[in-house]
């Protein structure tokens, strides 16, 4: 990863921070560093890089963030490669609604590789457009860990963890602390891959939409959401508890969730949340959400506005109930001619989940839902545009064979981009241009695929 900065310019500066740096004394350098992030950001100009290096940073003030870099000189801000993880405390900050740890309404900014911790609010707020935000952990926040609001639009946020967030200050209390909470007055073209939501004390996901925000697009893909509702020592909040809610009442919030898991959490599992604005939702898996009660693991029971569409295709529900009316469904578990138990799986014990990202970032390998050979669930779905492996799509989040997580242009699984993969892809055009434009983002940008060959060393 580190080599996108081997085509810097000679002007770029590149600029060191460390838990014992001072930002009255160093120059910024390795050997003399700064202690500040704000330090960091006064100094520099589009197309530098600063490194955090390993340790606590026992941070007393709000970090705020409001220069704009472009599409080709990017601003930098890495934990520096090799150290132990940069952990950026706030807990010195007192729990009120204006401390959040980092407030970025810059753009054009890269940050990866840091913990932010215990913030008196968010841990991050995002208001600004085109940032990326990767392999990151926002976690015993006073508020959601990672907020994305304020029109913040076109933001990449990657392989994150939100966790143990809780909202002293909320009435009830707790009722406002989600993992990722892209809502309020948000723009749109925000993306989330490969991002795990848990034990936060309201909702995984929480995507409400204040007026006049409408009409926005937000996209979830490989994202996890489990335990919400539920606090650090296991005990229930009093949140909502929804792994992925998608909207609210009054206005058109189009939600895209594709290979997302959702389970465990107090309440629904995907809730609509009377959303009236497009739903889809392809390949996702929900396991016993609700302790397998009454709530749903899928729920949009509530009419669209005219215009506006809800499709559930392959997906996959366990251990509890479908509501699921006003969505056209097709090729989902709980149809015929499928009959869906624990036997169709590895493994339906969720406690894997939890364990260690990759080094690079990305999801941990478990066995936690995947299909069992021999499962009718396999090769029994409709192709959706999404890769898979075998003579058809599978259901469900875990594709049976091929790759973990293949590159987004292996449309076939087989760990290769070839030729099969460009057939499938002529296959599934129907005539329509811009799945040829995505392809090709896809294959010579990797934007939509973090993980695949053009962004590693």
């Amino acid at each position: 990863m580190w080599i996108l900065f081997a085509a810097c310019p000679a002007y770029c500066s590149t600029y060191y921070l460390a838990p014992d740096g001072n930002d009255i004394t160093g120059d910024g350098s390795i050997g003399t560093p700064w202690f500040t992030i704000t330090k960091a950001v006064t100094a520099m100009v589009a197309g530098d890089t600063t490194y955090l290096r390993g340790g606590r940073y026992l941070y007393t003030s709000r970090v705020s963030i409001s220069k704009a870099g472009s599409s080709s000189s990017k601003f930098y801000l890495f934990a520096y490669p090799g150290d132990s993880r940069p952990i950026l405390d706030f807990s010195a900050l007192a729990y009120d609604s204006s401390n959040r740890g980092i407030t970025l309404s810059g753009s054009y900014w890269y940050m990866k590789g840091f913990d932010v911790y215990k913030a008196g609010d968010n841990g991050m707020i995002i208001q600004g457009t085109y940032n990326i935000v990767e392999f990151c952990s926002f976690y015993e926040n006073c508020d959601s860990g990672l907020q994305v609001s304020n029109g913040a639009a076109y933001n990449q946020i990657i392989n994150c963890d939100s966790y143990y967030n809780y909202d002293y200050l909320s009435s009830p209390p707790g009722g406002n602390a989600d993992g990722f909470s892209p809502k309020l007055t948000l723009g749109t073209g925000n993306y989330f891959y490969g991002c795990r939501s848990w034990q936060n004390s309201d909702d995984g996901y929480d995507c409400y939409l204040n007026a006049p925000t409408d009409n926005v697009t937000t996209t979830f893909d490989h994202c996890w959401a489990f335990k919400a509702g539920y606090l650090k020592d296991g005990t229930v909040s009093q949140g909502n508890g929804n792994g992925f809610k998608m909207g609210s009442s009054t206005n058109h919030h189009n939600v895209i969730l594709k290979n997302c898991l959702s389970f465990n959490n107090q309440k629904e599992g995907f809730d609509q949340n009377h959303n009236k604005g497009s739903m889809t939702l392809y390949n996702c898996t929900a396991f016993y959400n609700g302790n397998g009660s009454s709530t749903n693991n899928f729920e949009i029971s509530e009419a669209l506005s005219s215009g506006y569409t809800a499709t559930v295709t392959n997906c996959v529900s366990l251990s509890g109930a479908i509501h699921c009316a006003y969505a056209t469904q097709t090729t989902d578990s709980w149809m015929s001619p499928f009959v869906t138990t624990s036997a169709d799986f590895v493994s339906i014990d969720p406690c894997s989940a939890y364990g260690a990202r990759k080094a690079d970032g990305s999801l941990p390998d478990i066995n936690f839902m995947h299909l069992a050979a021999g499962s009718d669930l396999i090769n029994g779905g409709t192709y959706v545009g999404l890769w898979y492996h075998g003579s058809a799509p599978d259901l469900g989040y875990f594709e049976y064979g091929g790759c973990t997580e293949p590159n987004a242009s292996d449309l076939n699984g087989d760990c290769e981009v070839d030729f099969l993969d460009y057939a499938l892809l002529t296959y599934g055009w129907a005539g329509d241009l811009t799945d040829i434009s995505d392809f090709a983002a896809e294959w010579l940008n990797c934007i939509r695929d973090p993980q695949s060959e053009c962004w590693q060393p």
